[in-house]
């Protein structure tokens, strides 16, 4: 097993941290922040002395917003919200804006469409049910001339963007504009005492862009055929320089490169590829393309994937979700009781990080992360709150040690120490997650770029 002074460096992650989001910054898919980062973490890997370090070029449909403008009030639409940021994709809207009255439709239940909505403003809460297709049907169906929608995650009062994937909104043609948790509360608030107008401008587009992966890998010396993948991804939201979301997944994913590729440490018995993955935040582009990239027997082969995304908070509680079987999940939890690291590990499906590809080809996942709200929310989610002054090197520290405690298990054992594959309940349930909010794949050929 891996000493204790072969652990995690706080003074490297604290260096690290400063070259993503500080000397970086904002690492917008597509961009040459993300394409920096990329190159910073190319470098790390290569000097962990990793094997076969490279980018992974790849092309996807991007999109940018250079306005965008929300005004309502009783009457004239008069008082602006300047929490409001187009949603990722949106199209956009006529130089003059759309104007109507505004409907509540809450979180979209077919009952909420039975009000008269054509050529009025819907305002939803809960902007990740724009993933279930259901609702955007009803939304299409509906003839409102816009939609307002608050990520309901957090009771935030301030600006978030919020992310959607190419699946999502190709084809849907209603300009939509995300708000602060607080300003949607205000707002059905003022529609509640009396018909409230509103007037929403976007300025908008959609475009091809490059993104890319960073990968390297230390071969196994007994078993190369079985895989196990460690990852984070380096993209960030618009306007964010992502310090937690997802800084900490690509120091996750170098420190324990570095600390696997060590000259003198023997190698595994089984391969360990690390890779920081490009466009993450609109639904896993870039990992859902990277898996498609692989062959059947590929996929096989991939043993376990481990994936950080948000696991740094100063103030939180550390979680490890488990896609795969029980005895899996069993062996996690006796690494961190082992440890004595406090975490709540629990078997259950997430489509919203870069493991979410490969649960569906079969290969399991073991996703960390550390929520700071009560039932596993992130107060500083996509807003400029994302900083390092929130974060904590030693809790970052902590979880990349236990990490290395499971990777060492997995693997060197001289059989894998946990069965491998996904159970047939949860294999199931990512099967429906999948039809009803991934809606993967798309094309670029198929992606309409005109709408904008």
């Amino acid at each position: 097993m891996m000493t204790a002074s072969r652990g995690a460096s706080r003074t490297r992650i604290d260096r690290d941290w400063e070259v993503l989001s500080h000397e970086i910054g904002i690492r917008y898919a597509g961009t040459a922040g993300e394409q920096h980062a990329a190159d910073h973490i190319e470098l790390q890997l290569r000097r962990a002395g990793l094997t076969g370090v490279h980018q992974w070029q790849f092309e996807f449909p991007n999109w940018d917003f250079k306005r965008c403008a929300l005004h309502v009030g009783h009457g004239k639409p008069t008082r602006r919200i300047v929490t409001a940021r187009p949603m990722a994709y949106s199209v956009a809207t006529p130089k003059r804006g759309v104007s109507g009255r505004l409907a509540y439709i809450q979180g979209g239940h077919p009952y909420d469409f039975d009000q008269p909505l054509r050529g009025r403003i819907a305002l939803l809460m809960g902007s990740l049910m724009l993933g279930d297709q259901k609702v955007q049907d009803r939304i299409l169906a509906s003839g409102v001339k816009a939609l307002i929608a608050a990520d309901a995650r957090m009771p935030s009062d301030w600006t978030t963007s919020n992310g959607a994937s190419p699946a999502w909104m190709n084809g849907y043609d209603v300009p939509t504009v995300g708000i602060s948790y607080m300003d949607a509360v205000r707002l059905a608030e003022l529609a509640a005492t009396g018909p409230v107008q509103a007037n929403l401008t976007i300025a908008a587009q959609s475009f091809p862009a490059r993104s890319q992966h960073v990968i390297g890998e230390i071969v196994g010396r007994d078993r190369p055929d079985q895989v196990i993948i460690i990852s984070g991804h380096h993209d960030s939201v618009w306007g964010n320089v992502g310090a937690d979301d997802n800084a900490s997944g690509v120091i996750f994913t170098m420190e324990l490169a570095r600390l696997f590729g060590m000259r003198g440490r023997p190698h595994p018995r089984r391969t360990i590829r690390f890779i920081s993955f490009g466009v993450e935040e609109r639904l896993s582009v870039g990992s859902y393309l990277y898996m498609r990239s692989l062959d059947t027997q590929q996929r096989k082969r991939i043993a376990l994937m481990i994936n950080l995304d948000v696991g740094s908070a100063a103030a939180g509680t550390d979680v490890a979700m488990v896609t795969g079987t029980p005895s899996l999940e069993k062996l996690v939890r006796s690494v961190w009781a082992k440890r004595r690291h406090p975490i709540d590990v629990q078997t259950a499906v997430n489509p919203y990080s870069d493991h979410f590809p490969f649960n569906i080809v079969g290969a399991p996942s073991l996703w960390l992360s550390r929520p700071t709200l009560t039932g596993g929310g992130y107060w500083t989610l996509h807003s400029t709150h994302d900083t390092t002054e929130h974060l904590s090197s030693a809790v970052l520290a902590r979880t990349i040690d236990s990490t290395a405690g499971l990777l060492d298990r997995i693997a060197n054992a001289p059989r894998l120490p946990f069965d491998r594959g996904i159970e047939a309940g949860v294999a199931s349930e990512v099967r429906q997650v999948a039809r009803r909010e991934y809606r993967h794949p798309w094309s670029l050929e198929s992606f309409d770029y005109t709408r904008q």
